[in-house]
């Protein structure tokens, strides 16, 4: 007696599943391929070995007896870092390489726009939703990398934002354990209340000359510093353990996909990787958004 058709349907249904989450694992294994080889040289630019990017590896916090080693590149360090000698100095910033842009397959493609969020409620993100370039910006608070960024390089955004050329998503990337997630707390309990922006901008400045030390007394000071207006639910805020899961989600998000040092630029299909000067990061854009534009054509 043959069996019938609905009887068989359980294990098609998870035949396909497993399929599914197959396909999905090979994906995120070539994008974290992708993210990696661009780590070794930003795409096969002829200028990367000259100018390096300056980034900052996720890696335990160093003891002082550690930190000796950190400028070896096997160690973790960016090439920049390792001529420092110091991995808490940021150095002076490398110089803007031509732009080139990469040409990831398309299913890579798909999965890095996929991980775009354009959401209208999202405190963490700037600029229109509907902008046709998406910056997802991986950062730690303490990292003087991304201090580098934030106050050299950051400002210089703006007007593509205002325009609505760009909108800039900002996810939490936690290298240095307890401060940086404190700091990463504290600056979603300052965008509860609209102060993202000079919060954030405050904190990194901190960093700006080597990796800054600070505890929960230190973040209430600086919300007052910034003018947050409700004191008492920002401290509150300190606490919610749904903040903390939304940086520990976003941590998880970026060392998923293979980012493992800060800053770390999605800027649609295409990776910046470190601390480059405005001028490499507009070209990126521009590209970016000639080729949004085709697309729509």
């Amino acid at each position: 007696m043959s069996t019938p058709t609905g009887a068989r349907q359980p294990a098609n249904d998870s035949r396909a599943a497993s399929i599914a989450w197959a396909v999905a694992a090979i994906v995120v294994a070539l994008v974290i391929a992708f993210i990696a080889w661009l780590a070794m040289g930003d795409g096969g630019s002829d200028t990367a070995g000259d100018a390096p990017a300056a980034t900052q590896e996720a890696q335990p916090e160093q003891s002082e007896d550690q930190a000796g080693a950190a400028g070896d590149p096997a160690q973790g360090q960016g090439q920049e870092g390792a001529d420092a000698g110091d991995p808490a100095q940021p150095p002076a910033q490398a110089p803007a390489p031509d732009a080139v842009e990469q040409t990831p397959p398309p299913e890579i493609e798909e999965f890095m726009l996929g991980l775009q969020r354009r959401d209208a409620d999202d405190p963490m993100a700037v600029g229109a939703v509907d902008a046709p370039v998406v910056m997802i910006e991986y950062a730690d608070y303490r990292c003087p990398y991304c201090a580098q960024f934030a106050t050299q390089t950051r400002p210089d955004l703006d007007p593509l934002v205002e325009e609505g050329t760009l909108r800039i998503e900002f996810r939490d990337l936690v290298l240095f354990e307890e401060a940086s997630q404190l700091a990463a707390v504290a600056a979603r309990a300052a965008a509860e209340q609209d102060h993202l922006h000079d919060y954030q901008t405050a904190l990194f400045a901190l960093s700006a000359e080597g990796q800054a030390e600070y505890g929960r007394d230190d973040v209430i000071a600086l919300a007052e510093e910034v003018g947050v207006p409700d004191l008492e639910a920002f401290e509150t805020a300190l606490d919610d353990p749904e903040i903390l899961a939304a940086v520990q989600a976003d941590t998880a998000e970026a060392r998923s996909i293979g980012v493992t040092s800060t800053p770390t630029f999605l800027i649609n299909t295409q990776v910046v990787q470190g601390a480059y000067p405005i001028q490499h990061f507009e070209q990126v854009i521009a590209a970016e958004a000639e080729r949004a534009a085709q697309s729509t054509q």
